[in-house]
């Protein structure tokens, strides 16, 4: 209460009511594993950095699109009819997020590994589930690329992530069998004995029929691997299953096209290793801003530079450079162009630069890098490199500058501004480049599908044929769909799965048996099965510690999970309170209020509140006078959460005649 010191009326409002507890997503899984790219705008590399996506759209948007689902063998009929293809696919992740959307998922975070380049490798996925630590939102884990690994190597990662779960205590792992492992043998014989109320695992894979990132490369690829077969006999070319020679020309003109995609990548790389163009720039421009010294005002130099040579190559009439006529055209138009011109500029800039910076100036002698890189052999390029002597003879005669009177930054930023400028323009020739050979590609591919009836079969046969995935991110989607519709206390079992053909393998009962019930470890594996007239169904709901009474259902673990988190995050406000009578009734008021919306959600079982839970704070109930002067609040939450009907027995029995 306020002083009372003038004669007036006061008012005090007084708080009665205890505060709320705001309760956290329960749906929110993180996926780890490969991607296509990994890159925000604003924040550049996403690789190993958890980001928050809501949607599929979201997903291609800063981390691309599956991977080639490529054939690794093709068979074709004796009239060139499709017939079946097998594949060979390592990268899950992105068919795991399109099932997680398509059964009802939301929100979710992706944690890139690496690219479809770069092999699967179970150090990545421990470093990729090691970064989720950090982030409290995430309320499942999941790694469907690290089911194509051996069950060793799978079950170090599924150990990483339950150590994880039980360590934060406020998320579960979703796992995944092996492909081949479907009665979880080896699963439960690498999967350890620690922490295992905290996940749950999931088996078959299952069939699907998602749309394929199919393209000639794919095809081509087939016979480099096992191979195309035609009526049982291996082609040695693909141009062998045509005779028509316009046909035959299309297809060289392709692979010519495809030939240079690959030639310029080659190149690129020699400059720039991993980096994008963008990204290497950036590195450079950040390295002078943090120091403002001249030799990294001269690194950036050097490095656009040396992008003539790469260019230089392509034009080349060696293995290294294009071969398509219409892409070095192409080329040779951006040099005697835009090209051009824009290294003119650049040299000038670089002249007027050592023209600011000469021997014996307080802030260091510029040495300029365009003397080390040789001039352009073709004349499209006019000897651009020597063309600028005079200007810069002129800039050198005339550009007197006070070493007192002028900063670094003063004489450096507005010819830097320039350099900046010119580049855009270099960086824009080099893309529109490696689109236009993206571009030759594709349009005698559409040309290849028009014109070939063989290759259209080929094409349609694939995409129509079903490939396997591991089954965690369809449960994900289940889950997510269970909590929004129902609630997290409901199991989620007996649910459809959408955009699945059906599982890889068909259980008999016995199967089953074993999956749900382990006697010799008690770890539990959920069963996904088909049935008739239904579609597939998750058949099971239990964690992997399956012989657990109090852990034994996933839904109660994720419940007490929840509530956990919920309570925890909504009583921060009572640290630093006193810890006395008004403080106890407050926090008892508080998850008492919560808990009783929760039974009369059907949460909870019980006739009355009484049966359902009970919440304690107090001394004399969970606290002593030692706890109270050693600043201790102890509160106490017993919950009786309602447990899925696993298994419902009817009997029968005969009633005798009474009439």
């Amino acid at each position: 209460m306020r002083p009372l010191k003038t004669p007036d009326v006061y008012v005090d409002e007084i708080s009665l009511f205890p505060p709320s507890v705001a309760e956290v997503e329960t749906a929110v899984p993180a996926f780890v594993g490969h991607t296509e790219k990994a890159t925000r705008i604003s924040e550049g590399d996403l690789k190993g950095v958890p980001t928050k996506i809501k949607s599929l759209p979201d997903f291609e948007l800063y981390f691309g699109k599956g991977p080639a689902t490529a054939p690794s063998r093709i068979d074709l009929d004796a009239n060139n009819n499709f017939v079946s293809a097998t594949f060979a696919n390592n990268y899950y992740l992105y068919d795991s997020l399109r099932l997680f959307f398509d059964n009802g998922g939301g929100k979710c975070y992706i944690v890139s590994v690496g690219s479809y380049s770069e092999g699967v490798e179970k150090e990545k996925l421990v470093a990729g589930v090691k970064t989720l630590k950090k982030y409290d939102e995430p309320t499942m884990i999941l790694f469907p690329d690290a089911a194509g690994l051996s069950a060793g190597d799978l079950g170090d990662v599924q150990q990483q992530a339950l150590m994880q779960c039980g360590d934060l205590m406020d998320r579960v792992g979703v796992f995944d069998t092996t492909h081949d492992d479907w009665n979880g043998v080896d699963f439960r014989d690498k999967i350890g004995i620690n922490n295992l109320k905290y996940g749950a695992a999931y088996t078959p894979w299952l069939n699907v029929k998602l749309s394929k990132n199919i393209s000639y490369v794919n095809v081509k690829a087939a016979i480099g691997k096992e191979g195309i077969y035609k009526d049982g006999a291996k082609l040695d070319t693909f141009d062998q299953l045509t005779l028509d020679k316009s046909i035959k020309d299309l297809i060289k003109q392709l692979d010519d096209a495809l030939s240079d995609i690959s030639t310029i990548d080659q190149e690129m790389k020699k400059l720039l290793g991993s980096k994008s163009i963008d990204k290497h720039y950036q590195d450079l421009v950040a390295a002078y801003r943090n120091t403002r010294n001249l030799g990294n005002i001269g690194a950036i130099f050097e490095f656009v530079f040396k992008i003539p040579d790469v260019i230089e190559a392509l034009l080349m009439s060696a293995p290294g450079g294009v071969k398509g006529d219409s892409l070095r055209a192409y080329i040779k138009t951006c040099i005697s162009g835009t090209l051009r011109k824009a290294y003119k500029e650049l040299i000038a800039n670089e002249k007027e630069l050592d023209a600011k910076f000469p021997p014996g100036d307080p802030a260091g002698d510029y040495s300029p890098r365009w003397s080390i890189d040789p001039d352009p052999a073709s004349p499209e390029w006019d000897n651009i490199f020597s063309s600028v002597e005079a200007d810069a003879a002129k800039i050198s005669a005339s550009t007197k500058v006070d070493a007192d009177a002028e900063s670094v930054d003063e004489r450096c930023d507005p010819i830097f501004s320039s350099v900046r400028e010119h580049f855009s323009i270099i960086r824009e020739v080099v893309a529109n480049i490696v689109a236009s050979a993206s571009n030759y590609a594709k349009v005698y591919e559409e040309s290849l599908g028009e014109s070939s009836p063989v290759y259209r079969k080929i094409i349609k046969g694939i995409g129509e044929t079903a490939t396997s995935t591991p089954p965690s991110g369809a449960i994900a989607g289940v889950y997510a769909m269970v909590d929004n519709q129902r609630g997290v206390w409901k199991a989620p079992a007996n649910v459809s799965l959408a955009g699945v053909v059906g599982p890889v393998h068909a259980f008999d009962a016995d199967e089953t048996d074993n999956l749900n019930i382990d006697v010799n470890a008690g770890k539990s594996v959920n069963a996904i099965r088909a049935f008739s007239g239904k579609g597939t169904l998750v058949w099971g709901a239990r964690t992997l510690a399956g012989n657990d009474n109090e852990w034994r259902y996933i839904s109660v673990r994720r419940f007490f999970n929840m509530v956990e988190e919920s309570v925890k995050k909504s009583t921060y406000w009572a640290v630093f309170e006193p810890n006395d009578a008004n403080t106890w009734v407050k926090v008892r008021g508080m998850i008492e209020n919560y808990l009783m919306q929760k039974w009369r959600d059907g949460a909870l079982a019980g006739a009355t509140p009484k049966e359902a839970f009970f919440v304690r704070c107090g001394l004399g109930t969970t606290m002593n006078s030692q706890d109270i002067l050693e600043g201790r609040m102890n509160v106490e939450i017993g919950m009786a959460v309602v447990r899925p009907a696993e298994f419902i027995v009817l009997k029968f029995s005969h009633k005798l005649q009474t009439s």
